[in-house]
């Protein structure tokens, strides 16, 4: 047993040794309320820590933690498929979202050791069709770094509600949608993208002239017999396929269907185990994928731009090629510890890769189970699940989660029903906690209107209007629930709103025209 993973229990016992355990005890008693001592059985704390997550609610899904090159620790909790109620194991496939990107850079240095590409070769020098205004401007090293500044696809509602349920050609799918003005100058600023990573995947098909999934396969998978692992389209039946779920605020909903090929495609488009993440760590401290020069690239920060507000704002930034590296400081004992990681979000799943190399760790979390819209709680219960992980598995204080609380849809439904509508708005308006991208109450709302409560759940959506006028696609979804809801008048106003912020949206001018319609019917 190192110093370093020596228990505060055995500090305590030094002390006494040498007649000094008051002293240790004074340790002991620094600890600030709700942290706790990992103690002799480090698997125990794992799996308090992981058993009392899961019962927030909040985290469904496996988890795997070694420590120098052993597996400690590896349990599963909740269900892989509610219908038929069965349980996720340590062996169910989990989509893995972004935690993908890295399988994909991992291609493209491999390509650049072989000499077939080079970091600053740009976009045009592979894709004959792109855009050679900003095509000729933007290198790989661009797109591997967040750096490209190309505007991303997935901030558009249009993608969430249409365009990721379409299958498209590849190549037109980036004239589509990845080839739009850029925010700022190429390698000026990081700004995370996934429309780089699509484009990207689709380089390496060229370069290689076979599949992106055949190359994850041959490249990485089969050498390192991660054999649960693959790229995953809708069509193929995996065995033990984890089925992803939305928790909302009044229940568990199937996630939205995602069309995996078009998009995400290379950005977020791979399954795994925690198992075979496993595999993929150890290989990651040898030769066998990647020289040790071309892995120093992919593992050290490109420091030498900031971030964009939405990315925390840094100074400089903290990517590498598709992982972060920084070292998080313990906030109590300030131990720091170097951390290269990456998390993933998509339709029903969340996901969150730690890699400590100075320590020789490793922690996975895989869950299936996402947000609804305008909600964070099961992402942030997985970033601190994670947090503590690190915590447990370095010898450091942990806090166990909190219980889980009513969330503020939840009270406000119960304020609505017991206070009535108004004083839930006076009481929102005053205290609520109100999302920046809009649409706070929607889930709320259609709840109220589920229940009968139609009025009342359209007001709360008309209050979403008021506090985020510029968003149309608030507009859009409100004016469909009034149309659906017998309310054509209303709808009509609103269509006309919506028409007012964007005068070519098909769903808005056809809103418009069937509320019109109903109108004339009326009369």
């Amino acid at each position: 047993m190192t110093i370093k993973r020596i228990s505060l229990q055995w500090l305590i016992l030094a002390a006494w040794m040498v007649g000094d355990y008051s002293s240790a005890q004074e340790v002991k008693t620094r600890l600030p309320h709700g942290y706790r001592e990992v103690g002799l059985d480090k698997a125990a704390a794992l799996r308090d820590l992981c058993q009392a997550t899961a019962e927030t609610g909040l985290f469904s899904g496996a988890v795997l933690v070694a420590d120098k090159g052993e597996v400690i620790y590896q349990e599963a909790f909740g269900l892989a498929n509610r219908e038929w109620n069965i349980p996720n194991t340590t062996d169910t496939k989990f989509r893995l979202a972004s935690v993908s990107k890295q399988f994909c850079t991992m291609v493209i240095m491999q390509l650049i050791q072989e000499g077939k590409v080079n970091l600053d070769d740009k976009i045009t020098d592979h894709l004959s069709y792109y855009r050679k205004d900003t095509g000729d401007k933007i290198t790989i090293h661009h797109l591997m770094s967040h750096q490209s500044n190309i505007k991303d696809f997935t901030a558009s509602f249009d993608y969430r509600g249409s365009i990721s349920r379409l299958s498209f050609d590849k190549d037109e799918f980036i004239q589509q949608y990845c080839s739009g003005d850029l925010s700022n100058e190429p390698g000026t600023i990081y700004s995370y993208c996934n429309a780089g990573y699509l484009i990207l995947g689709r380089i390496i098909e060229k370069v290689t002239r076979k599949t992106f999934e055949k190359n994850i396969e041959e490249r990485i998978f089969e050498p390192l017999g991660m054999k649960n692992s693959g790229y995953d389209r809708n069509r193929y039946v995996l065995e033990k396929r984890a089925d992803g779920y939305t928790r909302g605020p009044f229940g568990y909903t199937k996630a939205d269907y995602m069309e995996m090929d078009s998009s995400p495609g290379a950005a977020g488009s791979l399954y795994s185990t925690v198992k075979d993440m496993f595999l993929w760590d150890r290989a990651l401290y040898t030769d066998q994928l990647l020289d040790q020069e071309n892995r120093k690239l992919m593992f050290t920060p490109n420091r030498d731009v900031p971030e964009v507000k939405a990315a925390g704002g840094r100074a400089q930034s903290r990517y590498g090629y598709g992982w972060q590296i920084y070292t998080q400081s313990h906030p109590v004992t300030k131990r720091r510890t170097k951390v290269i990681n990456h998390g993933g979000a998509i339709n029903g799943f969340r996901a969150m890769e730690n890699r400590l190399v100075d320590d020789d760790s490793f922690i996975i979390v895989l869950c299936n189970q996402g947000d609804s819209f305008g909600n964070s709680d099961v992402w942030k219960s997985v970033v601190n699940l994670s947090t503590e992980l690190i915590h447990i598995v370095t010898d450091q204080p942990f806090r166990m989660p909190g219980k889980a609380r009513l969330s503020q849809d939840q009270l406000l439904y119960t304020m609505v029903k017991r206070d009535g509508l108004e004083a839930s708005i006076e009481w929102f308006k005053a205290k609520g906690k109100k999302a920046a991208w809009g649409g706070t109450n929607m889930a709320l709302a259609q709840q109220l209107i589920d229940d009968g409560s139609v009025d009342d759940g359209l007001r709360f959506m008309e209050l979403e209007i008021e506090l985020s006028p510029g968003k149309a696609w608030l507009l859009r979804k409100t004016a469909e629930a009034c149309l659906s809801n017998g309310r054509p008048e209303k709808a009509l106003t609103i269509a006309k709103r919506g028409l007012e912020l964007k005068p070519d949206d098909e769903k808005l001018q056809t809103l418009k025209s069937e509320a019109e319609k109903d109108l004339e019917s009326l009369r």
